[in-house]
C-alpha cells in the first residue's frame, strides 16, 4: 500500500513527464507566417510578377482588382516590391491573407483578406524623418567636384547651383578658393530609408570680391522662393525663354501670313521652333488659368502671374506632370512638350504674353525686378532669416 509521502512522489513525477511530452511541446510551438516578397526589376508588368508567388491566377486577379483603385499598376518601377503573408491555419487551404505594396514615395498600399474572404484595403502614409546638415567647403575644381567631396547629394548641388543662378554661372565663373556654405534638410521615410525631398534652407556663395546670400522662405500666398539679405527675390520674375529653342520661326507682328488659313492676320506671340516632345517652362510662378485643347493653338496651357500677367503655351503634345487648372506653377517647372497640335505645319511652341488683357512684344519686354517683401512679410522673413544667418556665421 502506497503511503502519503509516496503518493505525492509518484503525482509529481506524472505531472513532469507529462509536462515535458513533445506533444505539449509542439503545442506551445510559435507558428510562423509565411511571407514572400518580389522587387520590381527593369521592365516587369505587375501581373507577370504573380507567376513568382503561390498565388493562384484568381487571388492574383482579386488582389490586381483592389489595387487598381489606388495605382496605376501598369507603372510600376525599378525597385518597387510587394509582401504577401500566407496563411498557417491548417483548418483551411492556403492563401494569401496580407498584400502590402510599398511603391517609389511616401505611401503605401495594405490589402487585408479575413477568413470569410472579404477584402478590405487601405492607403498608408509613411511616417516620414527630416534631418538637417550644414556644411561649407572651399572650391578646388569645379562646385560639382568640390561639394561632392564634402559628400552633399547630387540633388541638393543642383538645387544649389539653380538658387545662384542669376548671379553666377557655375560652369565658368568659379574660382579655385572660392567659398560655398549651405544648410539643407533632407527628409526620409521612417521604414524604407528612402530620401524623398530636398530642401535648401539657406546658401552663401564667396568670391574673392563678392559674397551672395540666400533664405528659403514662403510668402502669405503660399509662394515658396529665396531672398537675399535685404528680402529681394535671387532670381528675376521671367525666364529670358520658355525653352532651349532651337530658332525662332516666327516674330509678334500685327501682321502675317498665316501658312494654313491663307491669309494675313496678328500673330500676337512667338514661335519658337523646336523638336516633338522638346520640354517647355513657365517663364514664371503663377496659377494655370487654363489646361485643354483650345482650337488653333491645340493643346493650350495659359498660366497667371502676379502683377496682372498672363503667359500662353500652344501647340503642345502634352502637358506637363499636375499641369491642371488651380494648379500652383514654380519658375521653370515643366508645363508641357513641344508639338503641332491645332493649327500647325510642323512642331512649335506659339508662346505669347499679356498684361491687363493686352498682348506684347516679349522679346522687347522690360523684365520685371524680382520681388521684394515688404511690410509684414518682410517682418516675418527677417525673423526666419536670422538664425540661418548666425548658423551660416558659424560655419568654416
Amino acid at each position: 500500500m502506497i503511503n502519503e509521502k509516496n503518493f505525492f512522489i509518484v503525482l509529481l513525477c506524472s505531472l513532469f513527464i507529462f509536462g515535458c511530452s513533445p506533444q505539449k511541446e509542439e503545442q506551445k510551438k510559435e507558428v510562423v507566417p509565411e511571407v514572400e516578397t518580389v522587387v520590381f526589376q527593369t521592365g516587369d508588368i505587375f501581373g507577370k510578377t504573380f507567376e513568382q508567388t503561390k498565388l493562384s491566377a484568381k487571388e492574383s486577379a482579386e488582389i490586381l482588382n483592389e489595387l487598381k483603385k489606388y495605382v496605376n499598376i501598369n507603372k510600376c518601377k525599378p525597385n518597387d516590391f510587394y509582401e504577401i503573408t500566407y496563411s498557417t491555419d491548417t483548418f483551411r487551404e492556403q492563401t494569401w491573407t496580407n498584400f502590402k505594396f510599398f511603391p517609389e514615395g511616401k505611401y503605401f498600399y495594405c490589402l487585408n483578406k479575413s477568413t470569410d474572404n472579404v477584402i478590405t484595403s487601405q492607403k498608408t502614409e509613411f511616417k516620414t524623418v527630416s534631418t538637417i546638415f550644414e556644411t561649407s567647403g572651399i572650391i578646388e575644381n569645379s562646385l560639382w567636384e568640390s561639394m561632392s567631396a564634402e559628400k552633399i547629394k547630387p540633388a541638393v548641388i543642383l538645387a544649389y547651383a539653380d538658387i545662384f543662378a542669376w548671379q553666377i554661372d557655375f560652369l565658368t565663373g568659379t574660382r579655385q578658393g572660392d567659398k560655398f556654405k549651405l544648410i539643407y534638410e533632407i527628409e526620409t521615410l521612417d521604414k524604407k530609408d528612402t530620401i524623398i525631398s530636398y530642401k535648401i534652407l539657406a546658401a552663401q556663395y564667396f568670391t574673392e570680391n563678392t559674397s551672395y546670400t540666400a533664405f528659403r522662405f514662403e510668402d502669405s500666398n503660399g509662394y515658396e522662393g529665396y531672398y537675399d539679405r535685404d528680402g529681394k527675390s535671387v532670381k528675376n520674375a521671367f525666364l529670358k525663354a520658355p525653352l532651349q529653342f532651337k530658332r525662332i520661326s516666327s516674330y509678334f507682328t500685327k501682321k502675317r501670313f498665316h501658312p494654313i488659313l491663307k491669309r494675313y492676320r496678328a500673330h500676337e506671340g512667338i514661335d519658337y521652333a523646336a523638336p516633338t516632345g522638346t520640354p517647355v517652362s513657365a517663364i514664371g510662378d503663377g496659377i494655370v488659368k487654363k489646361s485643354q485643347y483650345s482650337g488653333g493653338f491645340g493643346n493650350l496651357v495659359i498660366v497667371k502671374h502676379p502683377n496682372g500677367y498672363e503667359t500662353y503655351y500652344g501647340h503642345l503634345s502634352k502637358y506637363g506632370k499636375g499641369v491642371k487648372k488651380g494648379a500652383r506653377i514654380k519658375q521653370g517647372q515643366i508645363i508641357g512638350y513641344v508639338g503641332a497640335t491645332g493649327l500647325a505645319t510642323g512642331p512649335h511652341l506659339d508662346f505669347r504674353i499679356n498684361k491687363n488683357g493686352k498682348f506684347f512684344d516679349f522679346l522687347k519686354m522690360k523684365m520685371p525686378s524680382a520681388k521684394i517683401l515688404k511690410g509684414k512679410e518682410k517682418e516675418n522673413f527677417d525673423i526666419v532669416k536670422q538664425p540661418f544667418l548666425e548658423k551660416l556665421g558659424e560655419l568654416h
